[in-house]
């Protein structure tokens, strides 16, 4: 009797168990079964603008892009900026440097060199973002590698393996492993969901068996992948570590998210980042749009007119107050930052603002005296994670090898946490998140130097980290928000499908570029 075909579905099922969800989308395009995105096109073109005022509030990514953009076409975009800098979000600090918060004020007092620098805010660069990489090239912005997924790092959960952090290249491919001895098993049994032939099966089995570094057997038993318990040198072969328990590996919760991290569209390489930090971008644009911003600028009044609409400023610094009209206006800021600004928006728009979720995330970052991961642990670059409240620890892709570095001890984002660390006193930030650290890294506190936190929920003119829409906002909320409201436009990543990405904050630019050149045409 002749064996039925392998489905199309079945197929893509087994290839996603076997190489992961990216393996089963690049199948599924191939395929024809998913659209695949079309090339960037670069922001679209606009009428002249022959000297026409467009009023911009906030000089964040979008914000500048907006304003880079509409000057290219002849038009006179004024962007209103509260901050003395550009860049919002986009932001490093340095030494000398000084971080306000709703209630404290902290001083930077890092060494001053090139690599000791902290990214509070967006870090990384995923190479296929291809708008904001285009800015950096025609900006000038300089570019290196990031380590992102290191599988040198650790993995650490207080609920398997007795709490001890394990390498991350254990986790990984002793899972893998694993997960491959029971595939090849039921290969053998014929518990596939559709028969296939002897020979698929056959190639099957090899592909296991490379897979998951099985034995003749189909049975495994660890492998050099996983590392190494005795290295190899000039004189012997050097053994690898023996598998882990697969009982400890599913009572932590690495295979929630850690394990398939390097795995992630937004998180496979390559990873780029600016040289000296991820501000570079936002001060490249600053620098290209000198006598377009104007800093310490607060929006305190938004308006409708019969022209179009009237906005209000008070200067921070001097106290002068200002009103400027203009034919609309375009709101950059996070949603939670606009709760300040006495406006006039539909309630259809207030409400539609009302529904978009924010991630109150925090970071916290210390001067270290001696690169300890690097020398000791042989960690260049890359991520460790916790089930503590520190959730990730970064180590630093620049700078390697020199003395000393900037490790960022905890990057939290998840609601409860993120809402508490926000609450803590700042001295309690830096002590918390230095125990998180030293359970990973015992010799951490003799290295670890001065610290600063950032908690975004208390950042002054953002109040927020990123948006994250459920999808009953996104699916009615969001259509309305994108349309305007008669004069007022909005743009920034929260206006994106890419939230949290400063590529979304580009794209969601362009977007607007667009509706302008249709009032404009």
């Amino acid at each position: 009797m002749a064996q039925p075909a392998l489905s199309r579905r079945n197929l893509i099922h087994l290839v996603g168990k076997a190489g992961g969800v990216a393996a089963a989308y690049h199948t599924m395009a191939a395929m024809g079964l998913l659209a695949v995105p079309s090339a960037y096109a670069g922001p679209p073109a606009l009428p002249p603008g022959r000297g026409r005022r467009l009023v911009i509030i906030g000089a964040g990514i979008a914000g500048m892009v907006l304003a880079y953009e509409l000057r290219k076409f002849g038009y006179a975009p004024l962007v209103l900026e509260a901050r003395t800098r550009p860049g919002g979000r986009n932001w490093s600090l340095r030494g000398g440097d000084t971080v306000i918060e709703t209630g404290s004020t902290q001083r930077v007092v890092w060494d001053q060199d090139e690599h000791l620098y902290f990214n509070p805010g967006p870090a990384r660069l995923p190479y296929h973002h291809e708008g904001i990489l285009a800015y950096c090239r025609t900006l000038g912005v300089p570019l290196e590698v990031l380590c992102n997924d290191n599988r040198g790092a650790l993995m650490q959960d207080d609920h398997a393996f007795d709490g001890a952090a394990q390498l991350n290249r254990r986790v990984v491919n002793d899972a893998r492993g694993y997960v491959a001895e029971l595939a090849a098993k039921a290969v053998n049994k014929d518990l596939l969901a559709q028969p296939v032939s002897a020979d698929d099966k056959e190639r099957l089995r090899a592909f296991l068996r490379e897979f998951g570094a099985l034995d003749k057997d189909l049975a495994y038993h660890g492998s050099s992948r996983a590392g190494w318990a005795e290295p190899p040198d000039a004189a012997h072969a050097g053994g690898p570590y023996q598998p882990l328990d697969l009982r400890q590996i599913l009572a932590s919760d690495f295979w929630r998210g850690p394990m398939q991290f390097g795995e992630f569209s937004t998180m496979a390489a390559t990873m780029l980042q600016p040289v000296g930090g991820m501000g570079r971008i936002g001060h490249a644009f600053g620098r290209a749009l000198r006598g377009v911003v104007t800093y310490e600028a607060v929006v305190t009044q938004l308006r409708r007119t019969e022209a179009g609409t009237r906005i209000a400023w008070k200067h921070a610094g001097t106290g002068a107050e200002h009103r400027i009209d203009a034919p609309f206006v375009v709101v950059t800021i996070p949603f939670p930052a606009l709760r300040d600004v006495d406006t006039d928006f539909a309630p259809a728009t207030r409400a539609a603002m009302a529904s978009v979720d924010y991630v109150p995330a925090g970071k916290v970052a210390f001067q270290t005296s001696r690169r300890f991961w690097e020398l000791d642990q042989q960690i260049y670059g890359g991520i460790s994670w916790t089930s503590r409240d520190a959730t990730q620890i970064w180590y630093p892709s620049g700078g390697l090898q020199r003395a000393k570095g900037i490790l960022v001890g905890a990057y939290i984002w998840s609601d409860d946490l993120g809402n508490a660390f926000a609450a803590k006193p700042l001295s309690q930030r830096l002590g918390d998140s230095l125990g998180d650290v030293a359970h990973l890294h015992p010799e951490a506190p003799r290295w670890l130097g001065q610290g600063v936190s950032v908690a975004w929920k208390n950042i002054p003119y953002t109040r927020s980290g990123w948006a994250e829409w459920r999808s009953e906002a996104r699916a009615t909320q969001f259509p309305l928000l994108l349309k305007g409201d008669g004069p007022y436009l909005f743009a920034g990543e929260h206006m994106s499908f890419i939230t949290g990405w400063q590529e979304g904050a580009v794209r969601s630019a362009h977007k607007v570029l667009g509706d302008i050149a249709e009032r404009m045409g």
